[in-house]
């Protein structure tokens, strides 16, 4: 070690201890032990030897630290305060005394660095008139002076008496021993810590939603072979989410051409920069699924097209649900956070009519600004010399089960990685339609055309309730590339433990 030790030098007898938290397990024992001898080295280092076996070298590498566990000087120094028998230091306290023949015996002991702490004591008979020799302030002052080892000194003592009156010593002792206690008990207390009240405004639960509003079903899809069978089926909605956003155009007049009501989804992510995207979103005239808050906040000054926002504005409760729909959203998609259970107690909270759940999706679970269709599809660096792959190439990421999640780009470059088996909600449907829900939105990947329509269908079949949820499990099982999965919308059992 070096001598970086002048204000309180390292001497035998100290104890020590080697930290090697950086290249040892934590819960490995420390190496140390007392120091036998210390010399100082020319070289400005120290020296350090131990008791022959006290210390094993071969558990200490150049580059650890090196901490003094315990010094025999220091601890006799401090041994008069870390071990004192009597307080090391005596707060003054006040007394004022009213003694009036006839009357108790009162005492008010305050402290005089911290006068909120109070007490008073009372005898229990009243005071005799004095015969031979009253009680003055000589005589108080005297008993209440005895305070030994407590923590208190008397500063200052008045008397206040109309009648001169008798109080035997055995009378004053004790009151003097029962206002210590009482001292001692208060300020043993902890102190009072001020809370700040505030009042959240919590939205009264809407009126049930009518019976007879039928529920709708609004399909997502990613690629340009999937839009024939999405208008074929006729949605509520069908929302483009593209990689080319400049070939948005022809497929949003193929939706509007055919009586169905288009929507884009927006991109996951708006940098500084980025701004042309939002102005292009502007320009197509439609309603769309605002997926960042920054957008969101720059349309709603801008567009009087109808706005739906996505699950990453992160809607976990009815607060924040409700200070994004106070900006002008349509509908608005809880954060994939929630559970079913609590997807549907948010609708109850605040209309189900206001919501849009996604009952089938791929869950995206990685977003990266790393495009593995540049890496291993292209030699290029950026979108100007790529060739853009993307668009005309599928990509798969598998792992060790054996398993293939789908990978998508933005118009960013941004990749995400969507999970390999869908999640979908067949045995929540009735449970959200209850909570008022109506609106349901399906999300497809790398789905092929049949496989859309088997999903859709299936869906359709299960909100009009001519086939019953297993009956839905089992065809989206069978129609879903991988496979399907309850995912984020599983409703554990029971409670956390810290919420029981």
């Amino acid at each position: 070690p070096t001598a970086h030790h002048g204000t309180y030098p390292l001497k035998p007898g100290d104890g020590v201890v080697f930290d090697a938290a950086g290249w040892r397990s934590p819960e490995e024992d420390e190496e140390g032990g007392r120091l036998f001898e210390v010399t100082p080295l020319p070289s400005g280092q120290l020296q350090l030897a131990f008791a022959r076996g006290a210390v094993n070298s071969t558990r200490i590498r150049p580059g650890d630290l090196l901490w003094r566990t315990a010094d025999p000087a220091l601890e006799k120094l401090l041994k008069p305060l870390t071990q004192a028998t009597a307080p090391v230091r005596k707060q003054p306290v006040s007394i004022v005394a009213e003694a009036t023949a006839g009357h108790p015996l009162r005492l008010l002991w305050t402290l005089d660095h911290q006068p909120h702490i109070r007490v008073t004591v009372t005898s229990r008979e009243p005071l005799s008139p004095a015969l031979n020799r009253a009680l003055d302030e000589a005589t108080l002052r005297a008993q209440f002076d005895r305070l030994g080892p407590t923590p208190y000194a008397l500063s200052q003592l008045e008397l206040r008496s109309q009648h001169p009156a008798f109080a035997p010593a055995s009378l004053l002792n004790d009151l003097r021993r029962q206002a210590v206690e009482l001292l001692q008990q208060r300020q043993s207390e902890p102190n009072p810590i001020p809370v700040a009240h505030i009042s959240v405004p919590v939205p009264a639960p809407p009126e049930p939603p009518a019976s007879d509003l039928p529920p709708s079903l609004h399909l997502l899809i990613r690629t340009p072979a999937q839009l024939d069978s999405a208008i074929a089926l006729r949605p509520a909605s069908i929302t483009l989410d593209f990689l080319d956003l400049y070939g948005l155009s022809p497929a949003l007049q193929r939706i509007r051409d055919a009586g169905l009501e288009p929507r884009v989804a927006s991109p996951r992510i708006l940098k500084p920069g980025e701004e042309k995207i939002a102005n292009f979103l502007l320009r197509l005239e439609c309603p769309l699924l605002v997926r960042p808050a920054g957008l969101l906040d720059w349309l709603r000054t801008r567009t009087t097209q109808p706005l739906t926002g996505d699950f990453s504005l992160n809607a976990a409760n009815a607060i924040s649900a409700r200070a994004f729909l106070d900006l002008g959203l349509a509908r608005l998609t809880p954060t994939h956070d929630l559970n079913a259970a609590q997807v549907a107690s948010l609708a109850r909270l605040l209309g189900g009519a206001r919501f849009e759940a996604v009952a089938y999706q791929h869950l995206p679970i990685f977003h990266t600004e790393h495009c593995v269709f540049c890496r291993f599809l292209s030699t290029g660096t950026t979108y100007k010399d790529c060739g853009r792959p993307c668009e005309s190439h599928e990509i798969e990421l598998g792992d060790v089960s054996g398993r293939r999640h789908p990978v998508l780009a933005d118009t960013g470059c941004r990749n995400t990685v969507f999970g390999a088996e869908a999640q979908e909600a067949s045995l929540f449907l009735s449970a959200w339609l209850d909570a008022g829900i109506r609106h349901f939105r399906l999300e497809f990947a790398h789905e092929s055309p049949r496989q859309l329509r088997q999903v859709t269908e299936a869906f359709r079949h299960a909100l009009n309730r001519t086939i019953a949820p297993d009956e839905l499990r089992l065809r989206l099982r069978d129609a879903a590339p991988q496979g399907t999965t309850q995912g984020s919308l599983y409703v554990p059992e029971s409670a956390l433990p810290v919420l029981q």
